[in-house]
């Protein structure tokens, strides 16, 4: 999954803020002014074959298929029913969705991430997101992820490989008729799951721009998760000359990426960093990054927070379990208060934000950010908390249903995905 890069670096419009407010009027002279956007782009998929990982959050593929069509599955006439309303159900496979994302604008994707982080802050009734439940066997481990968000409902149901296994399906979302109580899409969420997040770091950066315009991008991590960012981040800020993708071992997945990258970012230097090899200056590395991105699974920090600029950008989006570290304890207390998606989730969820001993009084959430009330006031309360600036995201539910819905509703209008008459 790609994004297009824009010809063009007209600043587009936040779609975070409410269109009766211009940025100008909410933003105090305290608090930077967001760097430079390039016009809103759409969504595409790369040239190469697919990798693909099973472990969310750092899954990763990369798909290309032709433009898929509709295909319409009608069931004979049943005997007897207890409806007058058939039930219709659309399917969307892997290569549907790859289909579909270049036709949805990228401001369109994080206008709807926007709305539902808004929603939740505000607790709007019309927002459920109850904790995630999980199921276990010896192979895997699966966690079903529940939400809704005014009248979409859905449900993610995630699989989890145990130890060496590499099977499972990596995500698929059951969209629901909040009215009706139907089932009405089945969506493969494989790209989706890793679209939503790059989509909720890309509104933090917007809102807590650098105090210099950033040229220097770091992200650790190859996987789906890593492409997303690169792919949205790059797209959206064309003052980044340097993307470095940092893994501890050259593999396929991490020259591939890399290869990609090159080929849609020629004006962009990127380099492949192995922290494994003495060849590689990993603390110049991260000392010289606007913004850092973590997006791998690891137990134990990837770098040490005295190589962290002040002023330094950082999202971690890898780690969601309390045991999971992708970043010092340390770094997380030079942040002062904590940006993050969901203070309930990330209490329960975050291992770094857990062990350096932040509790839900020491985070703010992405909402109250994006609030039109009081957002701005909030920005430099966190900005004057610390010397750097840190988002932490474990992904919850809404997030999903706001994605799964804008891709259905696409592929609804464009005749994609497999269609299931009569299903009930």
């Amino acid at each position: 999954m790609v994004f297009k890069p824009s010809a063009s670096a007209t600043p587009s419009p936040s779609p975070s803020r409410s269109p009766s407010r211009s940025r100008a009027e909410l933003a105090p002279a305290t608090v930077p002014a967001p760097i430079p956007l390039a016009t809103a782009t759409t969504l595409a998929t790369p040239p190469a074959a697919a990798t693909t990982s099973t472990t969310p959050p750092a899954t990763s593929t990369t798909l290309t298929t032709p433009p898929a069509t509709s295909t319409t599955l009608t069931t004979p006439p049943a005997t007897s029913t207890t409806s007058t309303t058939a039930t219709t159900i659309r399917i969307l496979s892997a290569s549907d969705i790859s289909s579909v994302l270049p036709d949805i604008p990228t401001q369109t994707l994080l206008a709807s991430q926007s709305t539902v982080f808004q929603s939740l802050s505000a607790k709007s009734a019309s927002i459920q997101t109850p904790h995630r439940a999980t199921l276990s066997s010896d192979e895997q481990t699966v966690l079903v992820m529940p939400g809704k968000a005014g009248t979409d409902m859905a449900v993610k149901i995630v699989s989890v490989p145990c130890g060496s296994s590499s099977d499972g399906l990596p995500a698929s979302t059951v969209v629901i008729d909040s009215e009706s109580g139907k089932v009405t899409g089945l969506v493969n969420a494989r790209l989706l799951t890793a679209l939503r997040n790059a989509a909720g770091s890309a509104l933090f950066l917007q809102e807590f721009p650098n105090p210099s315009v950033p040229t220097n991008i770091v992200l650790f991590g190859s996987g789906a998760q890593s492409q997303a960012h690169a792919n949205l981040l790059l797209t959206l800020y064309p003052s980044l000359k340097s993307c470095t993708i940092v893994v501890r071992s050259e593999t396929e997945r991490a020259t591939s990426l890399v290869s990609t990258l090159e080929n849609l970012f020629p004006n962009v230097k990127v380099t492949l960093g192995l922290s494994s090899s003495e060849a590689f200056n990993l603390p110049q590395t991260v000392h010289n990054a606007n913004i850092i991105i973590t997006a791998t699974p690891s137990l134990s920090p990837l770098f040490n927070s005295v190589d962290v600029t002040s002023g330094t950008r950082v999202v971690c989006i890898g780690s969601y379990k309390p045991h999971m570290h992708e970043i010092q304890g340390e770094l997380v207390r030079r942040a002062g208060l904590v940006v993050v998606d969901s203070r309930e989730a990330c209490a329960k969820e975050a291992g770094e934000l857990i062990s350096a001993g932040i509790t839900q009084e020491g985070m703010i959430e992405l909402g109250e950010v994006l609030s039109d009330d009081r957002g701005d006031d909030v920005k430099i309360k966190v900005q004057q908390s610390g010397d750097i600036v840190l988002f932490k995201s474990v992904g919850v539910g809404i997030q999903d249903v706001a994605v799964a819905k804008v891709v259905l509703d696409e592929a609804e209008r464009r005749g994609v995905g497999t269609v299931i008459q009569d299903y009930d």
